[in-house]
């Protein structure tokens, strides 16, 4: 504390310290080189020590505690502990605000929040499993219903393109009619045997093949031991929707016959009708144990693996049938007419094919 000055009158001239006894001036030097001479006691005031001022605010927090500076990271050391609640938010807040927000806390806390957490991550799990089930299970090829053949058409490819492809018709002769001519040996069918005299030699193989252009069919036939030839013949649906569902088509053609090993017997226009059942059964040929009929797609020719009948049909009249003489060289010869006599129109030559019924 400063020393103690008593005001006076004269402000200039200051009060002599206590301990002197007259107001003779000394110099300074003398007093302090003075052996008799003692420094004077210098008093404090009563009053109370004016108040420090208060720490600012912004200093930093180390400083503000008086805690020394904070420790550095080093090589030596590993760094500070760092902890996902102290990770500050875009406004500045951190998480562990959030944590312990009221809101939270009065609507079930962080348990209701991980709980709902997990439903949402079971059920996106669960759809997808079950997505990818299904899409493995459209992949694969479904097995055929009890009420269709073994060999139907089962995936949704096939189905989707049925009845485009190339087919083998097996079938048998069920019926032959030679009313149309006046020798019955001038009209044959192949193979020349009915089911009812040989069920074995009856069989016959129509090899068809039917394209789609638009959602619209076309059959055209292959060759064929018989002479059966036409393309590219529209298909039309017929019954649809129902058991007898099927395909039907209608062309001409010129059918030869060979009674005897020099004449041949041509038969132009000869009508020829299909029908291919998209439901009906087939029963004819019985597949075999041990020999089951071949349904693999690297086979050129599959299976139809419906109901089938087909008709070759033709009405007598002056030109029913031609026939000629055979020239050693391969050619035609002659026409002969010798007891060929014509028959009315309304008289039918047939050949009737079909794979049910049997």
């Amino acid at each position: 504390m400063p020393p103690n000055f008593i005001a006076s009158q004269d402000f200039a001239k200051p009060s002599l310290p206590r301990h002197s006894t007259n107001g003779s001036k000394r110099s300074r030097a003398s007093s302090v080189h003075s052996p008799n001479v003692r420094l004077s006691i210098i008093e404090e005031d009563a009053a109370p020590a004016p108040r420090m001022p208060p720490r600012a605010h912004h200093r930093p927090f180390h400083r503000r505690w008086n805690l020394g500076d904070p420790p550095r990271s080093s090589f030596e050391s590993p760094p500070p502990k760092y902890s996902v609640w102290d990770t500050m938010g875009p406004k500045g807040e951190k998480l562990s605000d959030v944590r312990n927000n009221k809101h939270i806390a009065r609507r079930g806390g962080w348990r209701r929040i991980c709980l709902i957490f997990l439903i949402l991550l079971t059920l996106i799990v669960g759809l997808a499993v079950g997505l990818s089930i299904g899409l493995r299970k459209n992949e694969s090829t479904t097995p055929a219903s009890s009420s269709q053949p073994a060999d139907a058409p089962s995936t949704s490819a096939s189905a989707a393109a049925f009845p485009a492809g190339s087919y083998t018709l097996t079938t048998y002769l069920s019926t032959v009619r030679t009313d149309c001519v006046s020798q019955a040996a001038d009209w044959s069918c192949y193979p020349y045997h009915t089911y009812t005299e040989s069920p074995s030699e009856a069989i016959a193989n129509f090899t068809w093949v039917i394209t789609s252009s638009s959602s619209n069919f076309a059959i055209s036939s292959t060759s064929n031991p018989w002479s059966v030839e036409f393309s590219s013949t529209p298909l039309q649906k017929i019954n649809e929707g129902t058991e007898e569902e099927h395909y039907h088509f209608t062309t001409t053609f010129d059918k030869t016959t060979i009674p005897s090993r020099d004449i041949r017997c041509q038969f132009n226009d000869t009508l020829l009708e299909g029908n291919l059942y998209t439901r009906k059964a087939r029963n004819y040929p019985s597949p075999s144990p041990a020999d089951p009929p071949s349904s693999s797609s690297a086979d050129k020719f599959q299976p139809w693996p419906y109901a089938v009948d087909i008709r070759q049909t033709i009405g007598g009249g002056l030109n029913t049938p031609q026939c000629f003489r055979m020239q050693e060289a391969g050619g035609l010869g002659d026409r002969v007419t010798e007891g060929l006599t014509p028959k009315g129109e309304n008289e039918e030559c047939s050949c009737e094919y079909k794979n049910f019924g049997s």
